[in-house]
This record gives structure tokens, C-alpha cells and sequence, in this order.
């Protein structure tokens, strides 16, 4: 192996244990104030059951089509737990976790987390094709793609509120450690908790689910790996995560309750099963290697 890439990793090992001995020894100035991680899980499993999540882009317009505008959707600065607060065990846990991966630089892992990071709703869903058994090629589900951007609009502002409340510093603020991204500037001034990518990436999810039922187990195992992309990439605390899962299936089952949402998730169904069934013959099938990538991926979680 590389030496210079061995040299890397202890060195980003050593930055990392500084930075979790930092906070051990009480340094606040950084960290923020949430407690729950664990629990925000096993209540995201069960939201998930009243209904099965996509990664933010302000600037991709809206398609036109029909409207998805409604009644408020659930806020949650009422539903979602605190972030862990300083010195409790959950901050403990994400001051570990952003350690510990940091020494992930240069694996495949760290390579699917930045695939995983590029920006627009065609990138979301093109993730999901070694999930779904078959490629999700955006030119190809025109009304998916508009359904998921809709929704990403409808979602964005409800995340904005949610940011907001808590304020929560990203991971990397005070420290400069190895980050899958360079959007250390571009990212730092927004709150960490909960994370939008993780939110979005779980109502993508959701939305692929109901349209392929039978690939519900897979689907979702993606959309989990999408999100722990942010741990990995080092821009997102575990727990805001977690957060993320949770506030991604309560949108969505509320969104789902909507009749203009059903009718689009109606043609999008109609859409994904026609190029499920007939592929066209210039269409590849799902890199071998990606999906390997994500099956290594999915046998280890960050934690």
C-alpha cells in the first residue's frame, strides 16, 4: 500500500484523537447542544412504518406540472429531539464517530461518500439504481425527476426552520481534518442538525419504495447509506443523521396523505415501471463495482 496514504491516515487518526480529547476535557467553545442520537433511530424505524426520504439543491427551479402545495407539513422543532447536549454521552459518541472516520480518506467507502455528495435531485436518484435492480436515468423518469424536485422545494423551507432552531456548528469548524468535499467554506456557516441530506435522501427512498415495493429492503438500506455519506464525508455529526431518517419519514407520510402528491406519484409509478420492464438497449445496467462499493458500505456503518 501507498505509504504516503498510510502516512495520511494515522495522521488524520492523531488529529482526530485530539480533537475527541479535546472535548473530553471540557472544551465547549465548538460544540453544540443535542442529546437523543440513539433514539432518534429507533423512532425513524417506526415513522417509517406509517409511510416510507432527498438531498437539498436551492438552486434547481421547479419544473412545472402539478402543484405540490398544502396544508403545513409536521415541524420539527416540535417532533425531533435536541441534538445531544455538550458532555453528555451522545456528544461523546459524535465526537468519537467524526474521529474515527476521518481516517477513511482515500477508500472506496470515502469515494462512494463523495459520489454521494454531488448536488441535484438526477444525481439522488441515479444512487439508487443498484437498489432498484435496474439504472435510474433521469432522462429517462421525467415525471419522477419533477416529482422529486418538487418535493425538494416543498421540504427545503421546513428544513430551514428546523436548522435554525437548533444552530448547531458542523464538525469540522474547529478543526482542520480531512473532509470527502471541499465545501468547508461554502457549508460552514449553515446549521449541521438535523442534516438535509439525510431528510432528502430518506424521502427519496420512500418515494422509490412505494413505486418498487418489492425493492423496499434494498432501496432503504441506500437511502441509510446515503446519509451516513455525510458522517463519512465529515460535514455531518452522526446524530444529525439519525435526526435527518427521522425527519425525513414523518415529511413523507404526511406528504404522501396529499392528492396532488399521489397523482404524481402516480405517473412516476407508470413511468418507472415502463423502463424497469423495457429497458432501452443503449441503457447500461448498474456499475458492478458501485454497487459492491455500497453492499461493503452497507456492512459498515459508521459508529
Amino acid at each position: 500500500m501507498d505509504r504516503g496514504f498510510l502516512s495520511r491516515r494515522r495522521g488524520a487518526r492523531r488529529k482526530g484523537l485530539q480533537h475527541r480529547e479535546r472535548y473530553h476535557r471540557g472544551s465547549k467553545g465548538w460544540w453544540p447542544g443535542h442529546s437523543g442520537a440513539r433514539a432518534v433511530v429507533g423512532a425513524s424505524v417506526l415513522v417509517v412504518g406509517m409511510g416510507l426520504a432527498m438531498s437539498p439543491s436551492p438552486a434547481h427551479p421547479a419544473p412545472s406540472g402539478p402543484s405540490l402545495s398544502g396544508p403545513p407539513l409536521p415541524d420539527g422543532r416540535v417532533f425531533l429531539p435536541p441534538p445531544p447536549a455538550a458532555e453528555t454521552a451522545g456528544s461523546a459518541a459524535d465526537a468519537s464517530i467524526f474521529a474515527d472516520t476521518r481516517v477513511q480518506e482515500g477508500s472506496g467507502r470515502w469515494k462512494l461518500a463523495q459520489r454521494d455528495a454531488r448536488h441535484g435531485v438526477g444525481h439522488m436518484l441515479s444512487a439508487f439504481s443498484c437498489a432498484a435492480g435496474f439504472t435510474l436515468s433521469p432522462a429517462h423518469l421525467p415525471r419522477l425527476e419533477a416529482l422529486l424536485t418538487r418535493m425538494e422545494a416543498r421540504v427545503e423551507p421546513v428544513i430551514a426552520l428546523e436548522k435554525a432552531q437548533w444552530n448547531r456548528p458542523r464538525p469540522y469548524s474547529a478543526m482542520e481534518l480531512p473532509l470527502c468535499v471541499a465545501e468547508r467554506g461554502e457549508v460552514a456557516h449553515t446549521p449541521s442538525y438535523p442534516s438535509d441530506y439525510a431528510t432528502l435522501g430518506w424521502m427519496t427512498g420512500a418515494v422509490l419504495s412505494d413505486l418498487l415495493p418489492t425493492r423496499t429492503a434494498q432501496i432503504m438500506r441506500r437511502a441509510r447509506i446515503y446519509g451516513e455519506s455525510r458522517v463519512i464525508c465529515g460535514v455531518h455529526w452522526h446524530s444529525d443523521v439519525t435526526a435527518g431518517w427521522m425527519n425525513g419519514a414523518v415529511l413523507y407520510t404526511a406528504m404522501r396523505q396529499e392528492a396532488d402528491f399521489a397523482q404524481g406519484l402516480d405517473a412516476a409509478r407508470t413511468e418507472i415501471e415502463a423502463l424497469r420492464d423495457h429497458p432501452p438497449a443503449h441503457l447500461p445496467p448498474p456499475d458492478p463495482g458501485e454497487c459492491a462499493q455500497e453492499d461493503d458500505a452497507a456492512a459498515h456503518s459508521p459508529q
